[in-house]
């Protein structure tokens, strides 16, 4: 809808009596609360039991909008909705999600983003983290083509814990320690040019670890382009994968005019420029923070989007 239409409608409606426009604005309500739960019914179109994995089910009456289901399985007979053991388990306000979620499109903070919904801080916390759950844990992203690969490091942060035993914290806007790498988070971050990306946060990473995150998202017939670390080097000598290591030390910058490590840098960049509007991450949250980053790497994806992605988890457990 363009601007000028939309503007034409709120003239129209601010004539409108209060009871008509208190109609209209339940009618409203009952919509969005209906496109809500029709996301939720068809996020997963294979329906299993979310407690035992059996396919036997039933319908099972309806209640809070949703689709109640009942298991048949002999040992089960459990019941269960579309948002039984997922992310976005036990969350109510279902017609404030769209809201949250423009905000999270915005990028806003919890404090801006409680005030626009008109929910707790605490709240507002919670539905974040619930709605990234999702996107945090799918990060095992299959990469193919020319895939660049590098590591950037974050602060480490302790936001909301109080008794800490292995640094002493850090007065307000104290930044860290730039040559203790102890201060320090390392993320290793994989992308290919056509925008896929995964990332791996670790604080101890290392050959394995590395030789773990990349060996089930790259395969033989892709081409790694990386720094001089001896980690890809050992990696693509042992999977057979055909390597370009470019060494700054060096002044190698660029192989061949297309073998290069820019792409994942410029993501790095944006990431990083991003992140500062949010004062420090915790480093507990870090990588649902670098979930929600791939999703605006997603062509800018809409509202009903982002629903979709935080409850196609196939019905993970949450956490206790």
């Amino acid at each position: 809808m363009k601007r000028a239409d939309i503007n034409a409608l709120e003239k129209t409606l601010a004539h409108l009596p209060v009871d008509l426009k208190q109609h209209l604005a339940n009618q409203l309500l009952g919509q969005i609360n209906a496109q809500a739960h029709t996301l939720l019914e068809t996020a997963n179109s294979h329906r299993l039991c979310p407690h035992c994995g059996d396919e036997r089910l039933v319908k099972w009456g309806r209640s809070g909008g949703l689709q109640r289901y009942r298991c048949q399985s002999l040992t089960c007979h459990k019941t269960f909705n579309a948002v039984t053991r997922t992310s976005l388990a036990r969350l109510h306000y279902r017609n404030k999600w769209f809201d949250y979620l423009r905000c999270m499109r915005d990028s806003l903070t919890l404090r801006a983003s409680a005030f626009r919904v008109g929910i707790d801080l605490k709240t507002a916390f919670r539905w974040r983290h619930r709605f990234l759950h999702a996107s945090a844990n799918a990060n095992a992203n299959a990469l193919s083509g020319i895939i660049e690969v590098d590591e950037t490091f974050f602060a480490e942060s302790c936001k909301g814990k109080r008794n800490l035993t292995h640094r002493s914290p850090r007065k307000r806007g104290g930044q860290s320690n730039r040559k203790y790498k102890a201060d320090k988070v390392p993320v290793l971050i994989a992308r290919d040019r056509n925008g896929h990306i995964s990332d791996l946060v670790d604080p101890a990473l290392n050959k394995p670890t590395v030789h773990a995150f990349l060996t089930p998202i790259i395969n033989r017939d892709s081409i790694l382009c990386s720094d001089g670390h001896s980690w890809y080097k050992t990696f693509s000598s042992e999977h057979g994968i055909a390597h370009h290591r470019l060494v700054t030390l060096d002044n190698q910058r660029v192989i061949g005019k297309e073998y290069h490590i820019q792409n994942v840098n410029s993501y790095i960049g944006r990431l990083k420029g991003w992140m500062v509007r949010f004062h420090g991450v915790g480093t507990a949250y870090l990588p649902s923070y670098l979930a929600w980053r791939r999703l605006f790497e997603s062509a800018q994806p809409s509202e009903e989007a982002w629903l979709r992605a935080a409850i196609s988890a196939n019905q993970q457990q949450m956490p206790t």
